[in-house]
């Protein structure tokens, strides 16, 4: 007898069904696997009866009747059954393969192979392969609009699941609530509003989404991560089984997917959890996208105030626009329009910082008047006073002066350039000598915040580059390091020194500073766009990455950052000798 048959009045399950047929065609004999999938077998006696037979008995079950009629198609002229003709589905839910093998005794044996589970996964990845194609082409993932993203993503995970359920779970920022961003319900096709979530209600809940790892529930009765979840649960709707797949910025959960399943107790696959691990990181970089939409607005916004200041408080500037714009009409009535734009960007770039120079100059010398009137008022007028008083009118005084001198020198002595020139003049400079007035014209600002600044450089290093962008590669380097280095130090001196040398070609400067200095791990960060440590101060983080860029793009050198001496920061820059510029 062979294994699995009927024999005794018992029936042995296996994997395979087999049915046996001798040589003049009949049933001879069948395994246990037989009557689990045609439930007629199990109900009467099929031995003896032919193909044929057997078939037209099948064919009573309308569950089985337009296979049935399909296997005969098939089969016409006594063809044998093959694998190859494709999968059968018996039943509502079973998908086999079917192979007749002949015997030496010329009867046959058909092999029948349940393929549903196979056919079910397989129907399961084309799922979320569309799901994902779908995914790629939707925009508001990608561009930060959260309300879309979120419906799509919810929906999206429903249909590529089959799951009843998806939701979309933030922590607010001290991580002690859960507000839903969206729920999408397959049964009604619809999103539904929740409101929070708290971790004194559910603790268990909190901690596992802050664990990092995605839980599987089951049975969701008895599951501590749900105890107090009221929202999870609904009257019409009882889920059986969750899973949730935490969102993870690094490495801190910043919210949870949440996917669950009412018809059956649902044990989720290695592919599912992959599939809502994907969704959770499409998820982060929608809320990078939105971040980096309204960290752009609030600088334009930020920018404009700036713009709106300047104008109001400095008439020189207007004075000096209204000059570039005298000599701009008189160089447009003498050169081509194509040189215009170019000129117009390369002279209004290259004033600005002297102007910028002598209104902060200007305004230092004006707190400082003020001051001085105050203890002249007050009677308590000391030599000192009048020292410092009369120091920082003469350094201020000599600043904007000078400053305001370089302005005036620059409009008068602009040159033409070509269109394809940027908006700063390439011209040749005492590289030691620049950096000596970028540094004094830093002074008055860095003396307020107890900073001491100093330039270092060999005499007579000249080099051709763009003044205007070198001015604002170091000013930023400084104000930089002003302004972060040096965070929570109230005692010992804050020096920052610059220091520029020749080197096989190429100058190289060093901004450095002997502060706290940056952590290692932030180190390959720096200068990534919107990256920054003082977001909660007002930190754009552009102010480095605008600094890379001037150096790669336009200059063509490189930068670097190294420890200082001591701990603190060092930012090394290699531009060539001749040639910088574009």
């Amino acid at each position: 007898m062979l294994s699995g048959e009927v024999g005794d009045g018992k029936l042995v399950a296996v994997q395979v069904a087999y049915i046996v047929y001798d040589a003049a065609g009949r049933l001879q004999s069948y395994n246990a696997r037989v009557p689990e999938i045609f439930p007629a077998f199990a109900e009467q006696d099929m031995t003896g009866r032919t193909r044929d037979e057997i078939r037209e008995v099948l064919r009573q079950d309308d569950a089985f009747r337009k296979t049935i009629d399909d296997l005969k198609e098939r089969t016409e002229g006594n063809k044998l059954l093959s694998s190859d003709m494709g999968g059968f589905r018996f039943g509502e839910d079973g998908v086999f393969a079917i192979d007749d093998l002949p015997l030496p005794d010329g009867g046959v044996v058909t092999l029948i192979r349940d393929l549903s589970a196979k056919k079910r996964t397989m129907d399961a990845v084309a799922r979320m392969d569309a799901a994902l194609t779908k995914l790629a082409a939707e925009e508001a993932i990608y561009n930060g609009t959260k309300a879309r993203a979120y419906e799509i993503i919810t929906e999206v995970a429903c249909e590529a699941l089959g799951a009843s359920r998806t939701d979309i779970w933030l922590l607010n920022v001290d991580g002690t609530a859960l507000y839903a961003q969206e729920s999408y319900w397959q049964a009604s096709a619809g999103h539904q509003d929740l409101g929070r979530v708290d971790e004194a209600v559910c603790p268990a809940l909190f901690q596992a989404i802050k664990t990092t790892k995605p839980t599987s529930i089951l049975p969701v009765t008895e599951a501590p991560e749900l105890e107090g979840f009221d929202l999870q649960m609904d009257t019409a709707l009882p889920f059986q089984s969750v899973l949730l797949v935490p969102i993870c910025r690094g490495p801190r959960a910043v919210g949870v997917v949440l996917v669950a399943e009412a018809d059956c107790e649902r044990i989720w696959t290695v592919s599912e959890i992959s599939f809502v691990s994907y969704l959770s990181g499409l998820i982060i970089r929608m809320l990078e996208a939105h971040d980096r939409q309204v960290a752009e607005e609030g600088l334009r916004g930020f920018n404009e105030m700036l713009e709106a200041r300047v104008k109001s408080r400095t008439q020189e500037l207007e004075q000096a626009m209204e000059t570039l714009k005298l000599a701009q009409d008189e160089l447009i009535r003498a050169e081509k329009m194509a040189s215009l734009g170019g000129l117009v960007a390369g002279v209004a770039h290259e004033i600005n910082t002297p102007l910028g120079v002598a209104l902060t100059s200007i305004t230092h010398m004006a707190e400082e008047l003020g001051g001085f009137e105050r203890a002249v008022k007050s009677g308590s007028i000391k030599r000192s006073d009048l020292n410092g008083f009369m120091e920082a009118v003469a350094e201020g005084t000599m600043v904007a002066e000078r400053n305001l001198e370089r302005a005036a020198h620059l409009i008068r002595s602009f040159k033409m350039v070509a269109v394809d020139q940027t908006a700063d003049d390439v011209r040749e400079l005492d590289v030691g000598a620049y950096i000596c007035e970028v540094v004094d014209s830093l002074k008055p600002t860095l003396r307020k915040k107890g900073v001491r600044v100093s330039a270092d450089h060999k005499p007579g290093l000249i080099m051709r580059t763009a003044a205007g962008d070198l001015s604002h590669i170091l000013t930023n380097l400084i104000m930089n390091a002003a302004l972060h280095a040096f965070e929570d130090q109230s005692t010992g001196e804050k020096e920052i020194s610059v220091r520029a040398k020749k080197i096989r070609g190429n100058v190289q400067l060093e901004v450095s500073d002997n502060g706290r200095g940056i952590a290692k791990e932030i180190r390959d960060k720096i200068f990534d766009p919107f990256f920054t440590t003082a977001r909660n101060k007002g930190g754009s983080g552009l102010g480095l990455n605008i600094v890379y860029n001037t150096v790669y793009q336009k200059l063509r050198g490189t930068i670097a950052l190294e420890e200082a001496e001591g701990g603190g920061a060092r930012f090394i820059i290699k531009l060539p000798l001749e040639g910088t510029g574009v």
